[in-house]
This record gives structure tokens, sequence and C-alpha cells, in this order.
């Protein structure tokens, strides 16, 4: 994309380890993408900006951010699609849809990355995406097949709602020195001719895109021919195309009234009004239309782009965000008139975050840390604009959900939005940047140096501009499913390591470090490091080895188990009293609480996992002075019994403190909560997917900032007692990670992986060929803890031929 937008002079290989945005050592090293990385370009067309009429068509400007395939490095991709305003989603022209296609597409549905997600919640609607089917020139790779793929896993089994469809066809050599098209079905023929080219389904006059070789060095030249006697003798290319361009028209009139009065009348359907219609079901989330590329060859690279461009949204398409807190209910603000806006426009109001609207509002995805640029730890700040200009120097105000509403890692702990200044903005260019000497407007990504403070999902507002109280929703991190004990070799190493893992979890808010406190009766000692899989702790390993100089040995992995509540039934009721005495002074308090499970959304037998949620009744917040509470006989009983800590209703912010948190009374209570979550009764490990409703709190001398300390432990008293008796009642049980894994081995291998891998207590749901020689695939399911260490016997088993992904699927009760 870069070398033929002009971007960049040279194309780079991810095999060679000399792309632009790969630009890591361990990428170079490994082949594989790990961050995610930004770059810009300008696109015009294929066919040099000429539109149908032969005008001319102005460049657009792309801003293209490249994220990791494995799901290892999965929080790459939820930081970079609460940014992004659309996809090209790229899938295997022969195996179709994988294990990591899948995880990809539910973080592009706003379903969080793996499963692993937090908290439900709303979130931004779907992702508009285009499908782009890659490896075209391997044995065995079939288009419509892999867009059935992602219409049988991606929207119907996946729940999606678009509906892949192709907007090309094949074209191959048939042998002879002429070309034949390829269409569903045509399987006897072979689809294994070498990929000359496409035919282009939306032009009304379907002619064929062609690449022609030229050696390793030139990229492959591109020719726009017609469908005549000579590139068609016969016509066979022709009618092939015609079938396939009639199912485009009629999938596109299913969603496109535009498109369906043509479809309707019988009529021909022009190229502007399909093209229209393309764009209009793909930013509806309706359609993704998908074109083919051979990337390793360079072929079908500039019709890639001419998708970004002519289908995928702009910002305005996208309109404003979801933003948080407004002050006003509605957070209008008037845009100013806009250049070339007849007399009249342009005055509209625009809502906070939208890219009309002047305030400025950015989202901080990504946080890097490079020595020399920046000052202090070097750190520096990826940042999306998403209405606003950005320039440097104007101070900024950094905001987040757990600063506004006092909730979030550190529930209700007072923390201030603090107030920086940048002190530069840099363009990106994979692992260059380059100063930038005017601003940055919204639309825009840029990097920003001279930041001190702020991390992953921070909104930045102008310091004064009078959005200091908004922010957007931040950017969520899959949870860790695999733990490994780190023991530095020397006191130097201990210290230098502590300073490490500080930048790295700034870095990376899908890592977590815990200590002895946090080892649910794993025993040992050191620090734990828990992250998203083998590979994921490896690389983060080998980056304290490098980057830091911290010489370290890494124990053996230990799986994150967690405890749940079985069954339906609310735990709890009714008033509990709690007394204590502590250096002479007496504790009391009554709380009644009630204790619940929260549904993971899986199938039966699994579960997702969700945060825990606490909310508080009418009684419990009108002990609090929480606000939101009612009188009886005011609205009904315990209407406001659902709201939850860190919700806003209107009339509430005004029993803030002035730190944006609750009171030390409530803070206290939560905190009691969370600690008494942080050990389950079945074997020590972390409570999970626990809704806790305080109904009610009293203490003799009534609400008190003084009763803070009693309020603590009288709450993780009554939720620990709560849970010991469910536990002691068979209704609280342990359960661990269960990853899907796709195996993809020669075919006189199949049979001793499967007897293997059903060994391993897994549950096979598939082995098929996977149409490239007697390469065959089994899809499965297995328990993490029986997968470990799973590549070196697979090695084994096929003599060093077999491949695996697997990726996190679900929770399911412990096996025996």
């Amino acid at each position: 994309m870069l070398e033929y937008s002009g971007a960049s002079t040279a194309v780079g290989q991810v095999d060679e380890g000399d792309t632009v945005t790969d630009y890591l050592v361990m990428e170079k090293e490994r082949g594989i993408t790990i961050q995610s990385a930004c770059i810009s370009l300008y696109w015009g067309g294929t066919q040099g900006g000429v539109d149908d009429n032969g005008g001319r068509v102005d460049s657009k400007m792309v801003n293209i951010i490249d994220t990791p395939g494995h799901v290892d490095f999965s929080v790459e991709v939820a930081r970079s699609i609460a940014v992004l305003d659309g996809a090209v989603l790229v899938v295997d022209g022969v195996e179709g849809v994988q294990a990591q296609t899948e995880t990809v597409w539910n973080a592009m549905q706003g379903r969080g990355v793996g499963g692993m997600g937090g908290e439900e919640g709303e979130g931004e609607t779907p992702l508009p995406a285009v499908g782009a089917i890659n490896k075209m020139d391997r044995v065995g790779a079939d288009f419509h097949k892999a867009v059935d793929s992602m219409n049988e896993k991606l929207r119907r089994r996946g729940g999606g709602t678009a509906r892949a469809v192709g907007i090309q066809m094949p074209v191959v050599s048939d042998g002879e020195g002429g070309m034949r098209g390829v269409v569903r079905g045509d399987v006897d023929e072979g689809l294994d001719g070498d990929f000359l080219g496409v035919v282009d389904l939306v032009r009304e006059d379907m002619r064929i895109i062609k690449w022609t070789d030229r050696g390793k060095v030139e990229r492959p030249l591109l020719e726009v021919v017609d469908l005549d006697d000579t590139t068609d003798p016969d016509g066979e290319i022709r009618r092939k195309a015609s079938v396939c361009r009639s199912n485009l028209i009629e999938a596109v009139a299913d969603v496109s009234d535009a498109v369906g009065e043509y479809y309707l009348m019988e009529e021909p359907v022009p190229s502007s009004v399909l093209v229209a219609g393309i764009r209009e079901a793909t930013i509806s989330n309706s359609l993704v239309p998908c074109v083919m590329a051979a990337a390793l060859k360079r072929k079908g690279i500039e019709p890639i782009l001419d998708c970004i461009t002519e289908f995928l949204p702009s910002p305005l398409d996208r309109g404003a965000r979801k933003v948080i807190g407004l002050e006003d209910g509605g957070g209008r603000r008037k845009g100013k008139k806009k250049k070339g806006k007849k007399k009249g426009e342009g005055n509209e109001e625009y809502p906070v975050g939208h890219p009309m609207n002047d305030e400025l509002v950015a989202l901080a995805f990504k946080v890097v840390h490079v020595k020399g640029r920046g000052g202090g730890d070097g750190r520096i700040v990826f940042a999306r604009v998403f209405s606003g200009t950005l320039e440097a120097r104007k101070s900024l105000r950094r905001v987040n959900p757990s600063i506004l509403l006092g909730s979030g890692g550190g529930v209700g702990k007072k923390s201030k939005s603090k107030v920086e200044r940048p002190s530069g903005l840099l363009e990106l260019m994979g692992g260059k940047m380059d100063m930038i000497e005017g601003d940055v407007q919204s639309g825009e990504v840029c990097a920003i140096v001279g930041l001190k403070d702020v991390e992953t999902g921070d909104t930045l507002v102008l310091q004064g501009g009078g959005l200091e109280n908004v922010c957007l929703e931040g950017v969520s991190a899959p949870k860790p499913v695999l733990t490994v004990r780190l023991d530095p070799q020397s006191s130097e190493d201990e210290r230098k390591m502590e300073d490490a893992l500080r930048v790295l979890l700034v870095e990376d808010p899908s890592l977590s470090v815990g200590g002895e406190e946090e080892r649910g009766g794993m025993g040992g000692h050191g620090t734990l490091l828990s992250g998203l899989g083998e590979l994921h702790l490896e690389v983060t390993k080998d980056r304290l080895n490098r980057e830091f100089g911290v010489d370290v040995k890494v124990g053996e992995p230990i799986v994150a188990y967690k405890e749940v509540v079985v069954g339906d039934e609310v735990l709890g009721g009714g008033m509990v009293d709690f007394e204590r005495e502590i250096g002479g002074k007496v504790m009391k308090a009554r709380i009644g609480m009630s204790v619940e499970r929260i549904e993971g959304g899986m199938e039966e037998g699994l579960t997702g996992i969700v945060d825990n949620k606490v909310v508080f009744g009418n009684d419990a917040k009108r002990y609090l002075q929480m606000g939101g509470w009612q009188e009886e006989g005011e609205g009904g009983e315990d209407e406001d019994e659902d709201e939850g800590v860190g919700e806003i209703e209107e009339g509430v912010e005004e029993d803030w403190d002035e730190a944006g948190g609750w009171n030390a009374c409530t803070v206290a209570v939560v905190d009691g909560i969370k600690g008494a979550l942080q050990r389950g009764p079945a074997g020590g490990a972390a409570m999970t997917n626990v809704k806790v409703t305080v109904e009610n709190i009293e203490t003799e001398n009534g609400y008190s900032e003084q009763e803070a300390g009693t309020l603590r432990a009288a709450a993780a008293y009554v939720v620990g007692k709560m849970i010991r008796e469910a536990n002691e009642d068979g209704r609280v049980e342990t359960i661990e990670p269960v990853m899907a894994v796709s195996v993809s081995v020669n075919g006189d291998s199949i049979g001793a992986v499967v007897s293997d891998f059903s060994a391993r207590g897994g549950q096979i749901e598939e082995v098929a060929s996977l149409g490239e020689g007697d390469k065959q695939g089994l899809v499965g399911r297995v328990p993490l803890k029986k997968i470990l260490g799973y590549s070196t016997k697979l090695r084994s088993l096929t003599a060093g031929s077999g491949v695996f992904t697997a990726e996190y699927f679900a929770h399911q009760r412990v096996q025996e």
C-alpha cells in the first residue's frame, strides 16, 4: 500500500523482517506483528483517480493502523478498534475464517476481544469493514469458499449482521496462454491455476484488472482490459461474471432502496448507483464487500485501497462517539461556520465528539516509551482526534471514567484529572516519527510528546475549553489467562525489574502484576506476571532482558483459575450484624446485602468472564448520602436499586467530593466488597461474574466519615460470610480457561493428532481437508492447562510439519 500510494519508495516483506510497520527487533526476528503501528497515505484510485465520466477524483487521506493477528496481542486490536472508523478484515484464501479471524471480528462487533472483555455495555456500533481474501496464489485458494466461510462463521454462527459478498470474480490461467473466470462450484475444473487478476463486478462493463509478474524487484504490471473477442474469445468470462454481478446486485438491493428500484424494474444498475449502494450498506453494517489479493506477489493491492476510499466511512459518516458525563445531558456545542459553506449553513449544532464540533476531544489509545524522545521516561502517546484541533504547547486535561466517576480499577479512589502541556506533535510512519510543524485536525492520528501521566484510554480535552467533565468510553483490555513467576537474580535486577514493569504495564494494559496477596494459594515467592498466553509472556520476558537489562528467571506457567456462584438463586438478604474490637476500639455496623451471579452469555457449561459489579439500593443510598434516593411513596419502592457505583444520574453531582469520586464511606464499602472477592472460598482463586447489591446500612451514630474503616471491614465480612456459606452448600465452583484450537497437519499425521487431542480432554468439533495438498485440519476446544507446551508435542507427532493456533474461548468448570 505504501509503495503503490507513493508514501514509500520500497516494499518490505514480513518474512524478510523489513516492513515499515513491523519495526521492533522481536517482530523482525519472529516474522510476526507484535505491536500496532500507524501510517498515513493518499490514494486517488486504481485508474489514476478518474471517475466514470472521465473526471478527476481527488486523492483521499487514509490513516492505517496495522494490528497483530496473534490472539496473545489482541489488546492491540482492542485499542485500535477504539479509534478506527472502518477495517479491512484479512481472511486466508485457502483456510477461510480461522480462530483469530473470529476473535478480531468479535472485537469489531463491540463484543470484546476473544470473550475476555470486562464489563458489559452498549459500546460503540459495530465497525464497518471490507474483506480482503488473501493468498489467492496458493494451491487450493478459493475466493467464493472463503466468502462463504465469513457468512457461516462470522454472520450466522458469530452473530454478526453484515453479509459478506464478493465484488470481484477471480481470473486464473487456463494453462494454454489464455484466461478463465472462476465461479462458485468450479471445483471439477480445479482452482490451482495461476492467479492473474479479477473481474470488477461493480462497473457495468465488468473490465478485467490484470497483474503481470515482472520479477521480485519490480512490482507487477497492472492492466485494465476490456472483455472482448481478444481477451474472452468464447465469452466464458463474461457469462460467469454476469452471473456474479447479478448475485451482487441482488444482495445490495436487499439493503439499498436506490439499487432495489433498478432491481425490481429489471433495469441495468449504473456503476455510480451500485457504488453508492455498497457504500451505504457497508457503513450501516449490512454488507462486507470482499475483494481478493496475493499480497506476497503484490497483486490485488490497488482494489483494496479503492475499497477503503470508496466504501469505508469517513469521520463524518461515523459521527459523534459516545461521551460520558455531559453536564447538560445533551452535550451539544455549536460548530463554527466552515469554509466553502453557503450562507446559513454550518451553524447547526453538533454533539460533543462530532468531527464538526470545535471543542477538542481526543483519545489516547496507545503509549510507548522511546529513550531520548519526549523527555522524562520517554513516554510517547498515540492519539486520535475526534473533534476540534490539537496543538502543541496548549495545555490538555486528561479525563477517564475512573477519574470522572470514581470507578474503574480503583473504584472510588480519590484521583484528580491532571493538566499537562505537550511539548510537540509527531507524524507516525511505523517506527519513524517526524515532528509536525502545525496542528492536528479532527479525524487524524498523531503522537504526542511531553506528557508524563497520560495512559491508554485517557480522553484529552483542552484546559479551560469547557469540556473538562466529559470523556470517551476509553479502551477495554482483555483479561489475562496465564501467569508466570518472575524471580530476579540479584537485588539490582529486582530494582530494575520493578522500574521496567511499571513501564510495561503502562504500555500494555493486558498485562498485570501481583504479589503475595494475589497468589491465590499458589505458594512460592517472587512477582507474578499475568498475560494472554505463552507467547505474550515470552515476549514480555524478552523485553525485560533486552530493553531493560533485567536478568530474570521465569517459572512454569500457571493457569488463571476463577471462582463463580452457581445457579440463579440470589444469596443473602436481610441485615447482618458486624462487631469487632481492634486496638481497644469497638467497630459495629449492620449491613444488608445480596449476591447473585452475572451470566457470561455463553452456551451451557461455558461462561464468559464479566467484571464484578457493586450496586446500591435505595436505603443504602440514603445512608451514604449518595443522592438519587427517594423518600417512600416518591416514585415507587426501590426504584433506583440497580444504579451502579460508576453511573451518573442527574442531581447527583453535588454529592461528589472535589476529586470527582464518591464519599469516603461509599469508597470503603466498595473496597471491602472487592477485597472479599479477591480470594474465593473453594480454592483461593478470585471470584468473578458476581453482582453485589448493598441494600441497607446502619451504624449506631448514623452517617459519618469516621465510620469508613468500620464499613470497609463490615462489607468484607458480610460478603465473605455469604460466599463461604454458599460454598458449604455447593453453590461455588472453580472454573478454568478453555482455548479454541485450530491444528493444521499433513494427512498421514492426523490420526495421531486426533488421538492426542482427545487424551488432553479436548472436544473435537471438526476434522476436514484444508484443500491444500493433503493438509488436514482439526478444530476443537481444550482446557488451557492441557495445552501448555503443545507446540513441542505437535512437532514430535508430525515430524515438524504441524502448526496450530490457540485462543481464549471461555471458562468452564474445572475438569477432574
